[in-house]
């Protein structure tokens, strides 16, 4: 696999398979969440390819510190806690805390596989790396799962398949160039962002989150 920069094209066929979301109403299709259920042998090369993407990313200190998501160690609980200590923080310095929350509809549906493949260059890694998850990347392949039965095999036109233990690793990369401003808090989870400023009163708090979506 790594000798020829190749994933196999017969461990890139998914099962998809739909499953509804809590609370969600069963007749609108938006309600589901498709979950690709990928070859064990997949899975395999996946993980041998995320060894070698994690140690070079080690190398290239990436992602920034302020991202939290599929990170080891790390999960939405530590990003509430820092959130919650800075606000208290400025609670006792008689400051207002004012906060922006920024979620991307259907991340992984919408990943722009080519601008991740420009961060993986832009970032200097490997040729080899670059390659392979190319490889791994394009040319998918799903058959989706209903009662039981399994559609006819479609090819993917867009987005990554939401299962595997690479894709969610290799997209933090996609928020790791996002602006970092003096006085203002970036708190990340994936693609879930927190954007934190204080100031003396509620109004001189918004001010920096104002100029900060202008960047």
């Amino acid at each position: 696999m790594f000798k020829f920069r190749h994933f196999p094209n017969c461990w890139k066929t998914a099962r998809v398979q739909p499953i509804l979301k809590p609370g969600k109403d069963p007749t609108h299709p938006v309600s589901y969440r498709p979950i690709s259920l990928l070859p064990t042998l997949s899975k395999l090369g996946e993980k041998l390819i995320l060894n070698r993407y994690l140690t070079h990313a080690t190398k290239l200190r990436l992602p920034i510190p302020q991202q939290f998501g599929f990170t080891p160690q790390l999960s939405t609980t530590h990003q509430l806690l820092r959130v919650v200590e800075h606000i208290n923080e400025g609670k006792n310095s008689n400051l207002a805390t004012a906060a922006i929350f920024l979620d991307i509809a259907k991340a992984f549906d919408k990943e722009w596989i080519e601008g991740l493949i420009h961060k993986l260059i832009a970032y200097k890694f490997p040729q080899y790396i670059i390659e392979i998850i190319q490889s791994y990347l394009t040319n998918r392949h799903f058959t989706v799962l209903l009662k039981n039965s399994d559609s006819t095999p479609r090819k993917l036109q867009a987005g990554v398949p939401q299962g595997g233990i690479l894709v969610p690793i290799i997209f933090v990369l996609y928020m790791n160039d996002i602006p970092q401003v003096r006085n203002i808090m970036i708190s990340l989870y994936a693609d879930d962002t927190a954007i934190l400023s204080q100031g003396n009163t509620p109004d001189k708090a918004i001010v920096p989150l104002q100029n900060y979506l202008k960047i």
